[in-house]
């Protein structure tokens, strides 16, 4: 599972969760209030995950950028060696 995909999963069960936790209680009025709290818990565990998956997207992609950066560096040392060397 790709980590976009991963991010689209936590994000809309999260949201499912506080829109669930949202109907209990209005069903409920109060008398379900413990299961909202765990309802809630889990969004928010839920949502957790997400921004930790979404983190780590971000640091691979940091990753990848500096590893093309150094890359590109490189080649551009090369260019400029070689062009010291054609004007010698």
């Amino acid at each position: 599972m790709s980590r976009k995909t991963a991010l689209r999963i936590y994000e809309w069960l999260s949201y499912i969760l506080l829109v669930g936790a949202t109907v209990v209680y209005f069903i409920y009025k109060g008398q379900g209030v413990n299961l909202v709290l765990v309802i809630l818990i889990v969004a928010v565990f839920m949502r957790l995950m997400m921004e930790r998956t979404r983190f780590k997207a971000c640091e691979e992609e940091n990753e990848e950028l500096q590893n093309d950066l150094r890359r590109l560096t490189r080649l551009l040392a090369e260019e400029k060696r070689k062009d010291r060397q054609n004007q010698a």
